[in-house]
């Protein structure tokens, strides 16, 4: 995904393109990759597009919205995360759209997803699926009548497996039903995003502590929107000091 900004500034970016066997390994946590932006690909039209569809891959740090433990059983990321975020925001006079501890409308989904120049947070179980499936993710992408997908903000999806990417038909783990499987392309919420036109998704490629994913959040949207210019692809990258187990939670 291209190195989304919080302000235009000139960036070197890595670019992965991985295949489905390639794709689950965290090559972004590479020591030789250590504070750099480096982001991935299904494949370079994916960069073509988000290129050619957009005039501008800037952020407005007051047009940000989130969605916190939308299930209401993620107790205390819910109490330190709201406060913080509502903190963040109000200490330089923004009001962040947010939904704390119950299920967000389609609507409100949807609003969002199409908001020129902002970002959705998500901090919650997986990758939101329960409250806004992957069809209805799918579905923005013809929202708009000029051809262009209607995703339009960066999504950043704090919950486990939310960037994992897996073939429906892959089998079971010591499976001998086929000795010469055919695997159907790996597929999963982060990938819908993509499809329906987000510019950047960021996720987790497997299970996370809450804890530690929750102070890896709050410090990647300070990083974010302190005013310097990093883009989130950079801000990802440097976040990773935050957590205790940056080599887990952090990749």
């Amino acid at each position: 995904m291209p190195c989304i900004e919080q302000q235009s500034l000139a960036e070197h970016c890595t670019i992965l393109i991985l295949d489905e066997h390639l794709q689950r390994f965290p090559f972004e946590s590479m020591d030789m990759f250590a504070g750099k932006a480096v982001t991935r690909v299904p494949s370079l039209p994916f960069v073509f597009a988000t290129l050619m569809e957009r005039e501008s891959l800037t952020v407005e740090p007051d047009s940000i919205s989130y969605v916190l433990d939308p299930e209401s059983n993620l107790s205390e990321t819910a109490s330190n995360l709201g406060p913080a975020l509502n903190n963040l925001a109000s200490s330089r006079g923004w009001e962040w759209n947010g939904v704390i501890g119950e299920m967000p409308t389609p609507e409100f989904m949807t609003e969002i997803l199409q908001r020129e120049h902002g970002m959705f947070l998500y901090c919650g179980h997986g990758g939101g699926e329960k409250f806004f499936s992957r069809s209805q993710v799918e579905a923005i992408m013809t929202s708009r009548n000029d051809g262009v997908r209607g995703c339009r903000p960066p999504v950043v999806l704090m919950g486990c497996s939310s960037g994992k990417l897996q073939s429906v038909n892959c089998p079971k783990e010591n499976s001998t039903s086929q000795r010469y499987p055919i695997y159907y392309e790996p597929e999963g919420i982060a990938l819908s995003y993509l499809i329906a036109g987000s510019p950047c998704v960021v996720g987790n490629l497997w299970d996370v502590t809450d804890r530690d994913i929750d102070r890896y959040c709050l410090t990647l949207m300070e990083d974010f929107v302190k005013g310097q210019g990093d883009s989130l692809a950079k801000c990802v990258a440097e976040a990773r000091r935050a957590c205790k187990l940056r080599y887990i939670v952090g990749s």
